[in-house]
């Protein structure tokens, strides 16, 4: 394989990697909708049998994974916005002077570095407020059910 075949193959690679990225957070972001939904749905009904404090933090941890899923969500399309917007610049510039610059997709690169890894903190912090408060409403119908 000599180098241009090289460059792009790994150019395609990049292509299915992100593609792949893009599918796959759109789905999760359609579950998550979907989930925080249910999980209000399934409060707001249920808030008038559960304990005063099981409703407070039922709602406050519910309140705090979705501003935690939409801070996160915010911030990736700002990353996006401008990483697309320095690139389209750069490639301008390239298109001027006939070859690439040295530093092309340098920055955005590290930028998507630092993205990755925030990623988790936001994620596990999400989703693991969502699921304590289900369990909480899980166990407040389980207990409901034995004790009468």
């Amino acid at each position: 394989m000599n180098k241009e075949e090289l460059q792009e193959f790994i150019q395609k690679q990049k292509e299915i990697v992100v593609s792949s990225y893009e599918q796959a957070k759109s789905y999760s972001n359609i579950i998550m909708m979907g989930g925080y939904a249910g999980l209000f749905a399934i409060w707001n009904f249920t808030k008038s049998y559960l304990l005063c404090w099981q409703a407070m933090t039922v709602g406050l941890l519910s309140v705090v994974s979705i501003l935690t899923f939409v801070l996160f969500e915010l911030y990736g399309i700002w990353l996006r916005a401008t990483e697309t917007t320095n690139l389209i610049s750069q490639l301008q510039k390239a298109e001027k002077l006939d070859s690439f610059p040295s530093d092309y997709g340098k920055q955005e690169l590290k930028r998507s570095q630092i993205f990755a890894k925030v990623w988790p903190f936001f994620f596990f912090t999400a989703v693991g407020t969502a699921l304590f408060a289900a369990l909480i409403l899980a166990w407040s119908f389980v207990e409901k059910l034995l004790c009468g």
